[in-house]
């Protein structure tokens, strides 16, 4: 479960050492490149409920050619980058993100995003996926998310550990029964026979490109998060839960009465977390303000809370949230400026109320899309950052002490 605290060691080790920076600091002293050979893009973070962590990327390795790759840590061992085959063609991007996960069978599974132009719509893609059940030294062969043929655009998914300890996924599709805009919202699990099954749509008229959010609770609620196209031209967040392992889910609720109305892709989703008090949500909106907003539900979802703005600037896209082990939250996010981008911390009390807002210091003069996990007392975060536009991305992490 995506907001279960588990200690993981090695990590605390690889890392080093957390600090407090100053958020005025232009050095990044405890900021590492998980790879330092290549340049590369898209980090995910992947915890699972036997302490194993997930640290994946997208290595770049020439002007034409992209490998996904991770690292897993375990106990007091930490393994060397492993390459997922067949996954060559992977088309980085920050919000269909490639991701990497361990379900909890030991079966690693490994998805990710690539091309699929067709006259229908030359600007389609696939997720392609493959599993394996020894750790990574075999694999199955790689397959689209759904088997169908008339599914030719499949993106923006989410993995997620469900409540009978199987493994979930949502993701978005092109498959429709109305001529309304959108795409629809399709969910399934992984099956022992290796292959996605019992898939089904959850809902339809979804934003096409904006990633989905897809979680589970400390009490065996399956919640998903994602933007909706409501009345035609409004495109806010809305909420669906599952009370039955995902047999069922509810209507959906929209999170905040934004009003966005665009007619066109945002590329910004919403993320998920769950305090003490109940439940938290993180989005970017331009419909009544502007930027990275909070709001919160004390009751499952049936009501939220008034939003309010993250970070002092209207810039932020791209939020993540993680429930930190007193009980805080903290909510990172991505932030142009006029002199490149940087990664925005901000620390809430369980109940919402903001603590603090700071930058993270970073050597890359271009930072986005981060990442976050906690490590022990402290978060990873991860993100992608050039020192200039003109540069190549790195894939680079920071352990960051919060209190």
């Amino acid at each position: 479960m995506k907001n279960t605290i588990y200690y993981i060691g090695l990590l605390l080790l690889c890392i080093g050492a957390g600090s407090k920076i100053p958020a005025d600091k232009t050095i990044a002293e405890n900021e590492r490149a998980i790879d330092s050979t290549f340049t590369g893009t898209c980090p995910y973070l992947f915890q699972s409920a036997d302490t194993l962590a997930v640290f994946s990327w997208v290595r770049t390795v020439s002007e034409s050619k992209a490998v996904l790759c991770y690292r897993v840590s375990k106990g007091n061992g930490f393994s060397k980058t492993i390459l997922v085959p067949g996954s060559e063609k992977v088309k980085p991007h920050g919000e269909n993100l490639p991701k990497v996960i361990v379900a909890p069978d030991g079966r690693v599974i490994a998805a990710w995003g690539v091309a699929n132009p067709n006259p229908k719509n030359p600007y389609s893609g696939l997720i392609y996926y493959t599993s394996s059940a020894d750790g990574g030294t075999t694999w199955t062969s790689p397959a689209p998310l759904s088997p169908d043929p008339n599914s030719i655009d499949q993106r923006y998914f989410d993995f997620e550990i469900l409540p009978d300890r199987s493994v979930g996924v949502v993701w978005l599709d092109s498959r429709k029964n109305n001529p309304r805009d959108g795409s629809s919202l399709y969910f399934a699990r992984f099956g022992k026979s290796n292959a996605f099954e019992g898939e089904k749509v959850i809902d339809e008229t979804v934003c096409q490109c904006c990633r989905t959010d897809l979680f589970t609770d400390n009490t065996g609620g399956l919640h998903v998060a994602y933007r909706k196209i409501l009345n035609d031209s409004i495109r806010d967040m809305v909420h669906i839960v599952s009370k039955d392992n995902g047999v069922s889910f509810s209507a959906p609720a929209r999170i905040s009465p934004d009003n966005w109305v665009i007619s066109a892709c945002p590329h910004t989703g919403p993320a998920i977390a769950q305090t003490s008090t109940g439940l938290s949500f993180v989005w970017y909106t331009m419909g009544s303000g502007k930027g990275v907003f909070y709001a919160s539900s004390k009751d499952n979802g049936q009501t939220f809370t008034a939003k309010n703005a993250v970070g002092a600037s209207t810039a932020g896209k791209h939020p993540q949230i993680q429930i930190l082990k007193n009980g805080n939250q903290a909510i990172v996010w991505d932030e142009h400026t006029g002199e490149g981008s940087r990664i925005g911390l901000e620390i809430r009390t369980p109940a919402g109320k903001k603590l603090r807002t700071r930058y993270l210091p970073s050597k890359a003069g271009y930072a986005t899309f981060p990442v976050i996990k906690l490590v022990g007392k402290d978060i990873l975060v991860a993100y992608s950052g050039s020192g200039t536009a003109e540069d190549k991305d790195r894939v680079y992490f920071q352990r960051v002490a919060v209190e």
